[in-house]
């Protein structure tokens, strides 16, 4: 029977602490400790309409709709977000309701995924946040590469060669120079860009630099000082480097 594998899958991997209540449409609720901010519990549903003898965990349609009341997924970033935090935990969506299938005896693992889905989607604000800001490298990367390619960019340029720590993000081979450009997302990467010019510089390395920064005003006002004086060129954010930073190396290339 469906509902007893189901039920033992969950009281084995939540210690017992679990029951599963009939709905009127037929599926089980399941009842656990997993609770929002405000105290509601999450909405955690099993239904028996998977394939192949598997079952459903779902949320029917209920975090979404939570979801509305602060937050409205309304641009194509924000959709992006959604995905992909349904895709790193392989959960489906079907209009609007969040589900996994699985074997009956797998519930247990499916409803822990989908817990953690539920916490993230609730909380998107915060979870948007974390990940525009985990994909600054790639984004620049992909500028990099999407539209400065003609000018033959070189990822992980070492300058020196006994200096593997003092690694260029990009070199630009603008004859008779080459440009290094850096991506500094935080603190300890504009210490370590500073660091890595100075000791350039010393050991007489022919370069100009570039750093993008994230957000430059968000590093506090001794390293915005001290990496101030050893650029040559900075973008204050990425969409200032987008915007302008095709025209600087082709005046750099022109010079």
């Amino acid at each position: 029977m469906m509902d007893a594998a189901v039920l033992e899958s969950l009281r084995t991997g939540l210690n017992n602490r679990v029951t599963l209540r009939e709905r009127s449409n037929g599926a089980m609720q399941v009842i656990a400790p997993f609770y929002h901010e405000d105290g509601d519990m999450y909405d955690i549903f099993i239904d028996s309409e998977g394939t192949d003898g598997r079952v459903r965990v779902c949320d029917h349609g209920l975090t979404l709709m939570r979801l509305s009341y602060t937050y409205e997924l309304d641009t194509p970033k924000k959709e992006e977000i959604f995905n992909k935090i349904l895709s790193d935990n392989r959960v489906e969506n079907d209009d609007g309701n969040l589900f996994i299938e699985v074997l009956p005896s797998h519930v247990n693992n499916a409803v822990l995924r989908l817990t953690q889905v539920v916490s993230k989607i609730t909380n998107m604000q915060v979870y948007r946040r974390e990940v525009v800001r985990s994909m600054f490298y790639d984004d620049l990367t992909a500028f990099i590469s999407e539209t400065l390619g003609d000018f033959s960019p070189n990822p992980n340029y070492l300058p020196l060669a006994d200096r593997e720590d003092l690694e260029v993000d990009y070199c630009f081979s603008i004859e008779p120079k080459k440009l290094f450009l850096f991506g500094v997302k935080d603190s300890p990467k504009a210490r370590l860009v500073t660091i890595s010019c100075l000791e350039y510089m010393r050991k007489n390395v022919s370069f100009r630099s570039i750093i993008v920064h994230e957000d430059f005003d968000a590093l506090s006002s001794k390293d915005r000082r001290i990496i101030t004086n050893v650029a040559d060129k900075q973008f204050t954010d990425l969409a200032d480097f987008r915007s302008s930073g095709r025209s600087f190396l082709v005046r750099e290339a022109a010079s």
